[in-house]
This record gives structure tokens, sequence and C-alpha cells, in this order.
């Protein structure tokens, strides 16, 4: 059986992480929609996470049994990464904050998924890559755009789509879309612009 997940991330870096994800976390369990303990209920590296509580379905809008799946909790990133939706992640649009175009001009999805890049796409896709691992380990960051060639920081960029660099993210594994009023007061307490990822393993 596969897994999805969504992750509720905010769009930039915050100040306070690790208490903004407790302050959402009481948030989530004062009203019953996940648990107080945490127990082996996710995918994350210690599988530890807050599985969904007696009101759970108060926060998807429909009935849906998730509780009787073994991976189905809420897992809280609290540390700089770069949130994607793993091998369904594609990388179609990165603005240049200089010229405005597109990095990936003529990178179709059905490129994408058939691997059919020309040499040029492929070393300008592939370059980003270690970009993203160099901001991830807190190092300075510098691409080139293929089309002015001027030099930015990676978090200069406008990336769109299915990935964020982020510092706090919600994680919740098999649970169904949240309704609009959930995500929305997630956002006033983190008072962060929210970006949802849709993933799947």
């Amino acid at each position: 059986m596969s897994d999805n997940y969504i992750t509720i991330c905010s769009e930039k870096e915050v100040d306070n992480p690790i208490e903004l994800g407790e302050k959402v976390l009481k948030f989530l369990q004062d009203l019953k929609y996940v648990e107080h303990q945490q127990s082996k209920c996710t995918l994350g590296p210690d599988l530890l996470g807050y599985a969904p509580a007696d009101r759970h379905i108060d926060a998807i809008g429909f009935d849906e049994n998730i509780s009787r799946l073994n991976t189905n909790g809420l897992e809280i990133k609290a540390e700089r990464q770069v949130f994607d939706a793993m091998s369904f992640t594609m990388l179609n649009e990165m603005i240049c904050p200089n010229c405005k175009r597109n990095r990936f001009e003529g990178i179709t999805p059905e490129k994408f998924y058939n691997e059919q890049f020309t040499p040029e796409e492929m070393k300008s896709y592939s370059s980003v890559f270690a970009q993203f691992e160099k901001w991830n380990n807190r190092e300075e960051t510098n691409l080139t755009c293929n089309h002015c060639q001027t030099i930015s920081t990676l978090e200069e960029f406008e990336i769109k789509g299915n990935i964020c660099l982020s510092n706090l993210g919600f994680t919740f594994w098999n649970w169904p879309n949240l309704k609009q009023e959930v995500i929305d007061e997630i956002s006033k307490l983190t008072s962060s612009n929210l970006k949802v990822i849709q993933g799947h393993l």
C-alpha cells in the first residue's frame, strides 16, 4: 500500500519555529484533532507523531476513517529543510528575480516524467539540486540565471509548485485535505503565508 501526505509549511523561514510549532500543536490538540501523546504513526525518521484524536473528522469535513491506518499521524518539522512531494516533485517554474523569466522554460511535465531533456535543459535542472543541499546546510547559495546570466541566491528565485524552502512544516500522513478554516487558523497562529504540498510515497 502506498502512502499520501499533506504538508502545510510557512512559505519562508520563521524566527521561532519550535515555539510556533508548539502553538499550532496545542490548537490541534485542544480541538481534539490530534492526540496529546506521541506514538509510532508517521513515516518520519523516528516514526513518532500525533495520531488522529476523537474529533479529527471535524478538521477534514467528512467521515474518512483514517484511524484504522498504521500511518496516520501528524509530524511537525521545526528546522530548515526543503519541503517537497518526494519523487513526484517537479520543478517547472523558477522565476529569476532580475529578468523574471522561468529557468525551466520548455521543460514540460511530459519531458520531466519521460526524462526527455536536452543536455542544456538537464544541466539547468540538475544544477539547482546542489543549491538545495547547500541551503539545507546553511551554506551560501549562488545560482546563475540561464537567460540573463545574473547570479542570485536560491531564496531570491520565486519557486512555484510542490516545493518550499522553510523551517516550519506540519505533515499529515494519509489525511485528506484539511478544511480551509483549519489552514487559515494555522496561518494566523504562525503569522505566515502557507503553502500546501500534496505528496505521495
